[in-house]
C-alpha cells in the first residue's frame, strides 16, 4: 500500500509514510514531513537522502520539492583534497541526520551540517583513513606564519646592514667630490638614505668633516664584503655618458679620534641586543609550542579514554559498520549482531553491503549453531523477497534448501510470502510442500491457518479430508482438534464446535480434549455451554484422579462467574461421586 502524493506530466508521487496510510492512527511520527521551507528550522536535527556531489557541496534533499545543501567543511570534520572519495562514503540515496545551521526564506536555501558535534552521530568519514583534522590543518598554517615573519625580520636585518654600507659609500663619494670636483655630484639615489642617516650621525658624533670620514673608514671595515659586490655592480652596469669613477694614486690619511672609534663599538652593542632579543622571542616560541603539542597529547588521551569508556560499556548501541564489526567478532556465533548488522545497512539503503554482511555471517557462524546459522538464511531470503527479484530469491532459497532442513526453510518462505501479501506464490509453495512433505502433520495445520486467514472455510473442510487421508491413524484425533482449534480463531466457530463433539463421542475417555473444549468454550462460549460440558464431564466413568481435576476446574469456574448456590451444587456432586465410590468400594 502506498499514498498517490501527485500525478502530473505523466509522473507519479508515491509516500510511504504510516502518518499518510494511516491518518487517524496516533503513533509518534518520527520524522515530521517537510512540505516547504517554512517547515525548517535553524537548530533542528532532520533527516533526508544524499541526492548529489558537486564542487559547491553535498545537496541534501529534505523532501521532493526541498533541497539542502552541505558545504564541505561540514561534512567531517577531516580535511579531503579529493572530492571523489565524498562519492564513495556518501552514495547516492544514502539515508543521514543533519542538523540545520541557516534558513533563507527569500532564496529558498538551507545550509546543513553533518558533523558529529551537531548531529551526535559518528563521522561519515571514518578515522582509519587517517586524513587530517581541520585544526590540524589551521595550526601548520600558523606554523608557517611564524616561519614567514622569522624570515622577514632576517630580511629587515640584511636591508639594514645593506643601506649602512650605501651610507658609507656615499660619503666617501661626497669626500672624493670635495677633492676632486670633476668627478661630478655623488649620485642622487643615495639621497633619501642620506635624509634617514644624517640626523643619527649628527646624534652620534657631532664633529667635523674629518671625523665623519673616521666613521666611513670603520664601517667600511665591517662592510667591505659588501662594497666590493657593490662596486662590481655597478662597474658592469657602467653607462657612456657617465662621469668617470675617482682614481687616487695614494691613500688617504686622516687624524683619528677616539669619539669615532665608539661608534662601531656602539653599533656591536645595539646588534647583539638585537640578536638577544630574537633569540628570547624564538624560545619562548618553541616553549608555546612544546606546551601546545603536550596540550594537544592530553587531549588525545582525553578522548581516547573516552572512547575505550564507551566501547567498554555493554549498554551501547553500535553506531557505525566498525562498532558492528568488534561486536561480531567478539560474538562470531550470534545471529542477532549479524542481523542487526544487517538491518544497520539497510536503514542507510546499502542493500549490496547487507547481502555481504549475510554471505560472512553464513562463513562465520560455528556449522553447529544450525539456528543461528537458519536465522541468517531467513533474514537473507526477507531481504531478497523486499528488495531483491524472483530468480535471486529462489537462488537463496535453493542454497537454504541444501544447507538446512528444507522443511523448515519452505515453512519459513511461506511465512514470508503471506507477510508480504504474496498469497498466489505462497499457495503454490504450500502445494509443492503437500506433495513433499504429505506425511508432516505441520504442513496440513500450516495451511489450513492459511487458508482461514484467507477466508476459504470450505477449502478448509476439504483440505481436513485430505489430511486424515494422507495422515497415519494415531494422528487423527489431533489433527481434527487442532483443525477445530483454528476454525474457532479464523473460521465458523459453530463447525469446531462440531468437530468437537463428534471427536469426543468417538473417543470420549479422551480427557486431553475435553480439556481443550473447556478453555475455548469458555474463551467463546456462553456460560449455559460451559456448564452443560462440565455437567457432562463429571458424569463421565473415568479415573478418580481425572475425575477430581476437572470437579476442580468446575469449582474454580462457579467461584469466579457463578453465584453461591452454584458452588455448593458444585460442592454436592463432588460428595455425591465420593459416596458413590466408596460403597462400590466397600461392596
Amino acid at each position: 500500500r502506498c499514498y498517490i502524493l501527485s500525478n502530473e506530466n505523466g509522473k507519479i508521487q508515491l509516500s510511504l509514510r504510516q502518518s499518510r496510510l494511516k491518518p487517524k492512527s496516533n503513533s509518534k511520527v518520527e520524522d515530521v514531513e517537510i512540505t516547504c521551507i517554512n517547515d525548517v528550522k535553524k537548530g533542528q536535527l532532520v533527516r533526508g537522502y544524499v541526492k548529489s556531489i558537486t564542487p559547491s557541496g553535498v545537496f541534501f534533499g529534505l523532501s521532493t520539492s526541498l533541497l539542502g545543501r552541505i558545504l564541505f567543511q561540514n561534512v567531517s570534520p577531516y580535511f579531503v583534497q579529493k572530492h571523489s572519495l565524498y562519492e564513495k562514503y556518501l552514495p547516492e540515496g544514502k539515508l543521514l541526520a543533519a542538523k540545520v545551521l541557516g534558513v533563507n526564506g527569500k532564496e529558498k536555501r538551507v545550509e546543513l551540517s553533518l558533523l558529529p558535534e551537531d548531529t551526535g552521530m559518528p563521522s561519515v568519514l571514518p578515522e582509519s583513513l587517517g586524513l587530517p583534522r581541520y585544526d590540524a590543518e589551521e595550526e601548520k598554517r600558523e606554523a608557517d606564519d611564524r616561519e614567514k615573519r622569522e624570515e622577514l625580520k632576517l630580511k629587515t636585518k640584511r636591508r639594514r646592514g645593506s643601506s649602512e654600507s650605501e651610507q658609507a659609500l656615499y660619503f666617501v663619494m661626497r669626500i672624493a667630490f670635495k677633492i676632486h670636483p670633476s668627478c661630478g655630484p655623488p649620485p642622487s639615489t643615495h639621497l633619501p638614505l642620506l635624509q634617514e642617516a644624517k640626523p643619527k650621525k649628527r646624534k652620534i658624533c657631532p664633529a667635523d668633516e674629518n671625523d665623519s670620514g673616521i666613521e666611513v673608514y670603520y664601517r667600511e671595515e665591517e662592510d667591505d664584503d659588501q662594497e666590493e659586490e657593490a662596486a662590481k655592480k655597478k662597474s658592469k652596469v657602467r653607462k657612456p655618458g657617465e662621469a668617470p669613477r675617482l682614481q687616487v694614486s695614494m691613500g688617504f690619511t686622516w687624524d683619528e679620534d677616539v669619539n669615532a672609534m665608539d661608534i662601531p663599538v656602539l653599533n656591536q652593542k645595539e646588534e647583539s641586543s638585537e640578536s638577544e632579543e630574537e633569540e628570547d622571542l624564538q624560545s619562548k616560541l618553541k616553549k608555546q609550542t612544546k606546551k601546545e603539542k603536550e596540550l594537544e597529547k592530553q587531549k588525545k588521551e582525553k578522548e581516547l579514554c573516552k572512547l575505550e569508556a564507551a566501547l567498554m560499556d555493554p549498554s551501547r548501541q553500535p553506531q557505525s559498520a566498525d562498532d558492528f564489526d568488534r561486536l561480531v567478532l567478539s560474538s562470531p556465533n550470534s545471529s542477532i549482531l549479524w542481523l542487526q548488522y544487517m538491518a544497520f545497512h539497510l536503514q542507510a539503503t546499502e542493500i549490496e553491503k547487507a547481502r555481504a554482511v549475510a554471505e560472512r555471517a553464513l562463513k562465520t557462524i560455528c556449522f553447529r549453531e544450525e539456528q543461528e546459522k537458519l536465522n541468517v538464511w531467513v533474514a537473507l531470503l526477507n531481504l531478497e523477497n523486499m528488495y531483491g527479484t524472483e530468480e535471486t530469491l529462489m537462488k537463496v532459497f535453493e542454497r537454504a534448501v541444501q544447507y538446512n532442513e528444507p522443511l523448515k526453510v519452505f515453512q519459513h518462505l511461506c511465512d514470508i510470502y503471506a507477510n508480504s501479501e504474496k498469497y498466489k506464490q505462497a499457495e503454490e509453495l504450500y502445494h509443492t510442500m503437500l506433495k513433499r512433505f504429505r506425511q508432516e502433520k505441520s504442513v496440513w495445520l500450516k495451511y489450513a491457518s492459511f487458508l482461514l486467514k484467507q477466508g476459504q472455510t470450505e477449502a478448509t473442510h476439504r483440505l481436513l479430508e485430505r489430511a486424515l487421508k494422507a495422515l497415519p491413524t494415531k494422528e487423527h484425533v489431533d489433527v481434527i482438534s487442532r483443525f477445530a482449534q483454528l476454525e474457532f480463531r479464523f473460521g465458523d466457530p459453530e463447525h469446531a464446535k462440531a468437530l468437537f463433539e463428534s471427536t469426543l463421542n468417538s473417543y470420549p475417555k479422551r480427557t486431553d480434549i475435553w480439556s481443550i473444549y473447556m478453555d475455548i468454550m469458555i474463551k467463546h462460549g456462553s456460560q449455559k455451554e460451559v456448564r452443560d460440558i462440565f455437567e457432562r464431564v463429571i458424569h463421565l466413568s473415568l479415573a478418580p484422579k481425572k475425575m477430581k481435576f476437572f470437579f476442580k476446574r468446575y469449582l474454580d469456574y462457579e467461584k469466579k462467574f457463578g453465584t453461591a448456590e452454584s458452588v455448593l451444587a458444585v460442592k454436592r456432586a463432588a460428595l455425591e461421586y465420593v459416596e458413590t465410590k466408596s460403597s462400590l468400594a466397600d461392596t
